[in-house]
């Protein structure tokens, strides 16, 4: 038996819809609308255009329509922390880009009236100023006339998922990255609240990934052609439903989720909120099956994207600088890759150098030994933040499967099965949108659980195996490494 559903996977900078077929346990996949994520500048800030998003959302159902797909239900996954605020009138205001606003002033301002230790003990994610926490202390500051007149707060999935079906409500992977949920009592943090000043009344019912939150509306349907088929809360956080994807079997291993940024962690049926997991800066994520992504974020090949913009004269594309790196020297020089020397560093080759040198070691010179030190810094990288997972639950994993859209990387993941010792295990490079698809099956009853999600994933899409070697090469190295920074 064939089932077809639609999936909708937005990203800062351009979103998709695609469509995935499920056919005697076998899933396939098939874009059928690419569209761009542009903000708007207004003021000194930048908003994510809902407006221009929701239109090209609806251009998808035109396109299902007029094809008479038989699409049984829609899944949408974005990204946390951004949210949008409504009044009486229940129209969104375009949400603010978090990540580009300089908020540092309210960590200190709002620690008068909760302690971090409190936030993180109570939400289980670390203090920063992105957090939906802080940007909403902010608005309430800059803002308050828009403050005082919320009614309702509705994060980046949420809000398309209320303008596809006029239901508001949270899922509750997002909700878990807002610093304002409290995942041990299930529930928005009244105090927390209190301490902001503003009513918890404004946030929307949670709702579990895999829940149907009501059908297309009329509205919608009868300017699409759409039926009025199920809307249904996945894994809403991107990130959420490419780890409910990965082919994973038993619970000793540890996920890399591999783009500009990394996400490294581990799985776990409760939170790990303690002194531990907070020194270590390690956040509790939800995921689907009400599981734990307990994880922390690294930077990735953000620091190789940089690289060739750098280079951009050659036209290196990445598969070019991948093969210089091969070909290059090994351990020419060690850097942390989240130094801050090599945030927005503008020349970021340059920067590695000025890092060596005053480091006392020998700038790597080419362009390929450049691009090796960086994917070896990544890989130390990993080597000490799985240790620190050990130091969480107590085991060594056994492998590490690599998911997101930079898990073709072949190189990358050799090095990181040498440098930590544990082979590493690759699959699809969509399994954001796969996460999202079985977990609409789930919702209509045709998958059971994540389990079988994974049963599923490991068939449709082939994974391949990394063994590590050169293990006492790299333990040196690993040595050297940890002496340098």
């Amino acid at each position: 038996m064939k089932n077809t559903f639609l999936a909708f996977d937005l990203g800062t900078t351009f979103g998709r819809a695609v469509l995935g077929e499920l056919n005697d346990g076998t899933l396939s996949l098939r874009e059928i609308h690419r569209f761009a994520n542009e903000p708007i500048l207004a003021k000194d800030h930048r908003y994510w255009n809902i407006e221009l998003l929701f239109q090209e959302i609806k251009k998808s159902l035109v396109i299902v329509a007029d094809k008479n797909l038989p699409v049984e239900s829609i899944g949408l996954t974005a990204w946390g922390v951004d949210f949008s605020l409504m009044g009486d009138d229940r129209i969104p205001v375009r949400p603010i880009i978090s990540n580009e606003v300089t908020n540092e002033g309210n960590l200190e301002g709002f620690a008068q009236r909760i302690t971090e230790d409190k936030i993180y003990g109570q939400t289980g994610v670390p203090v920063s100023h992105i957090t939906s926490l802080f940007q909403l202390a902010a608005v309430k500051k800059k803002d308050s006339e828009l403050a005082k007149k919320a009614k309702h707060l509705l994060f980046v999935p949420d809000i398309f998922n209320y303008l596809l079906t006029g239901i508001m409500n949270t899922e509750f992977s997002i909700a878990t990255t807002t610093q304002l949920y409290n995942p041990v009592k299930r529930m928005w943090d009244h105090d927390i609240f209190k301490a902001l000043g503003i009513p918890v009344s404004i946030m929307s019912r949670l709702v579990e990934p895999g829940s149907v939150i009501g059908s297309v509306s009329n509205n919608v349907s009868y300017e699409t052609g759409i039926a009025r088929i199920p809307v249904v809360a996945v894994a809403s956080n991107a990130a959420a439903s490419a780890i409910a994807a990965i082919p994973a079997i038993g619970s000793n291993w540890v996920y890399i989720n591999i783009s500009s940024n990394c996400l490294l962690g581990f799985e776990s049926a409760r939170p790990i909120i303690n002194k531990k997991s907070q020194q270590l800066n390690f956040t509790n994520q939800g995921g689907a099956g009400h599981s734990f992504n307990i994880q922390k974020n690294t930077i990735g090949l953000k620091l190789v994207e940089e690289c060739q913009k750098a280079w951009k004269e050659n036209k290196y594309t990445i598969a070019d600088l991948m093969l210089f790196a091969g070909e290059s020297q090994p351990f020419t020089a060690f850097i942390d890759t989240d130094h801050t020397s090599f945030i927005n560093a503008g020349d970021l080759p340059a920067a590695i150098t000025g890092y060596c040198q005053s480091t006392g070691q020998d700038a790597p010179e080419t362009h390929g030994e450049i691009i090796r030190t960086i994917l070896e810094g990544l890989a130390f990288k990993f080597r000490t933040l799985i240790r620190q997972t050990e130091d969480l639950r107590g085991a060594k994993p056994e492998s590490i499967y690599i998911t997101g859209d930079g898990a073709q990387n072949e190189l990358l993941f050799q090095l990181t099965a040498n440098c930590c010792g544990i082979p590493v295990i690759t699959s699809s490079d969509e399994a954001v949108v796969a996460g999202n698809i079985l977990v609409q099956a789930q919702a209509l009853g045709i998958v059971k659980n994540v389990d079988e999600i994974r049963d599923i994933t490991s068939r449709s899409f082939p994974t391949k195996t990394v063994e590590p070697s050169e293990e006492e090469v790299w333990n040196e190295a690993y040595d050297q490494y940890l002496q340098i920074i």
